[in-house]
């Protein structure tokens, strides 16, 4: 099945509704089969304070009034300017993806071997579906961190089928020794789930909710975007945190993160230069993103580079978690923010070397998506990653894999 359902005319309107780890987009998108691109009609995100945020509950309360802040000038500015693109036009469709640390998205291999050859039945394939979802609620019931935040799964999916180590489509049949199943479930938080479903209900009351992972839309667009990568390690990077996602064999198959971001980095730099955090913030969107150092003492150089130190050291931590006992896969597809590439791919590399003795290739999704101009109007559009990566998996209608939304 395909993410959403499509007008006689091809046409269809959507919401794209982003959270990430500190702010929240709104944005109003036009997909046409007659287009290669879709039109970003109107968009806004607002942002979390940049000032320090002591616990995971202030932060999530920050972002979460972001996101209130955002639908308030949808359902003003937003709706304005759907009128003046198409009048009477209504929403039909709400695409909502969720960062880390706000949502995970949990992955499960299940094996299936006999020593004799066996019929790849669709009842087969629907009970190693049943088990992977019995262990993922399992998993949930018996951890105390997971009952503590009040996680709810919102979209499950079979991302790959192997016979025989071989990928196999769900509608093969023959026979097999062996059929392997990679299962992945999105994980959120149960007060984001309440609050975008009030959303809906006061917003778009005709309008169809569904509800992803940030990581599982990013795994999309790059299987769309680099067909060529069936083993990657895709890295994004957001305010507060930094995630990433290793994908063997074409499948997502282990996602994790470390809550250090963009925005983690500019207040650090701020603390030790003692300029506003907006002003470090800036010195990170540059294709010379050290220079800023050339006018500080020695004693501050040294602070800045063991700053920077530990944020290589939590990503070569963060690349030591695969799902597995291998390293991480030689390729690095990276998602930052717009500016940020010249920094990010120089931090990233020295993190990846560390973390397997040898030099990754690192492909930007950013520049990519701003290359191609993956908006039929991108001239008016800012450089917003997030919102270019959504556009792209509406418009595309995630062709890839099909979810089952909860």
């Amino acid at each position: 099945m395909s993410l959403f359902s499509k007008k006689n005319n091809g046409e269809r309107f959507g919401v794209l509704i982003d959270i990430g780890s500190g702010s929240a987009l709104a944005a109003i998108i036009h997909s046409s089969e007659a287009d290669t691109s879709p039109t970003i009609i109107w968009h806004t995100r607002e942002h979390a304070p940049l000032k320090n945020i002591e616990s995971t509950a202030e932060s999530a309360k920050a972002v979460t009034t972001a996101l209130m802040n955002a639908l308030l000038r949808l359902d003003g500015e937003g709706r304005k300017a759907m009128d003046a693109f198409r009048k009477g036009e209504k929403i039909k469709e709400i695409q909502c993806t969720i960062s880390a640390p706000w949502s995970y998205t949990v992955t499960k291999n299940i094996n299936y071997k006999q020593e004799e050859a066996f019929q790849i039945t669709e009842a087969l394939i629907d009970e190693l579906t049943r088990t992977a979802e019995e262990k993922t609620a399992n998993e949930m019931e018996e951890t105390d961190s997971v009952s503590q935040l009040g996680l709810k799964v919102v979209a499950q999916t079979v991302m790959s089928l192997m016979a025989n180590g071989y990928v196999i489509s769900p509608s093969s049949k023959g026979e097999t020794k062996e059929l392997s199943l990679v299962h992945g479930s999105v994980v959120t938080q149960q007060y984001l789930v309440d609050s975008l479903q009030d959303i809906k209900s006061k917003l778009f009351p005709e309008a169809t909710l569904k509800t992803l992972s940030y990581v599982m839309t990013i795994y999309c667009v790059s299987r769309d975007l680099f067909p060529h990568l069936t083993e990657a390690c895709l890295v994004d990077v957001t305010y507060e945190a930094t995630e990433i996602g290793i994908v063997r064999e074409g499948s997502l198959q282990y996602s994790t993160h470390t809550p250090f971001g963009l925005f983690s980095l500019a207040r650090e730099i701020a603390e030790i230069t003692k300029v506003p955090a907006h002003e470090a913030f800036k010195y990170l969107h540059s294709e010379t993103p050290y220079s800023f150092t050339e006018t500080l003492t020695e004693s501050r150089k040294a602070e800045i580079e063991t700053m920077f130190e530990a944020y290589i050291e939590r990503l070569s931590t963060l690349f030591h978690e695969t799902g597995d006992e291998l390293s991480i896969p030689k390729q690095l597809v990276v998602n930052t923010e717009a500016g940020t590439e010249a920094i990010m791919k120089d931090l990233l590399d020295k993190a990846a070397k560390r973390a397997t003795k040898s030099s990754p290739g690192i492909t930007m999704i950013t520049s990519k998506l701003l290359t191609k101009k993956d908006t039929a109007n991108a001239e008016n559009v800012t450089a917003d990653t997030a919102m270019l990566v959504g556009a792209r998996f509406f418009h595309k209608q995630n062709h890839c894999i099909s979810f089952d939304y909860l």
